[in-house]
């Protein structure tokens, strides 16, 4: 009985070894066949940081802009901000010009490369073109 005892015993034990075996054969498979959503995925977006040198008639759909009407309104503001101040003496008209010089220039040819990229687009050409008449700058 004894032999009889062990050989059942033997066999039971062989039956959960085998269930073992399939699951964890089964287990990577499964885990393969799921999903893999990216990390950054699961990440929330940072908010749109309006900058300082923005206008605030200009903040209403400034973060629904791509990066580079974003970055030519900072831009753009700021040579307004600088252009609009007076001069009270020799040093300030330096500073003035100085920073006209760092905020201004390249502006003209950037406006009109923005414009004609965008044209096609109705929402970022309306955004532009409300942008354009608000800031002085002439629509091509």
């Amino acid at each position: 009985m004894r032999g009889r005892r062990g050989d059942h015993a033997s066999r039971a034990g062989h039956a959960p070894r085998r269930t073992c075996l399939a699951l964890l054969l089964a287990v990577p498979a499964l885990a393969l066949a799921a999903p893999v959503t990216p990390a950054a995925a699961s990440v929330a977006k940072p908010a749109c940081t309006i900058p300082d040198a923005v206008d605030p008639e200009h903040h209403a759909g400034f973060c629904a802009m791509p990066a580079p009407i974003r970055d030519f309104v900072a831009r753009q503001d700021t040579c307004n901000h600088f252009a609009g101040e007076e001069p009270y003496d020799a040093a300030r008209r330096r500073e003035l010009e100085k920073a006209m010089a760092t905020y201004c220039d390249g502006n003209e040819q950037t406006w009109a490369k923005l414009r004609a990229q965008y044209r096609q687009d109705p929402a970022r050409d309306a955004w532009l073109r409300h942008y354009g008449e608000d800031a002085g700058l002439e629509l091509p």
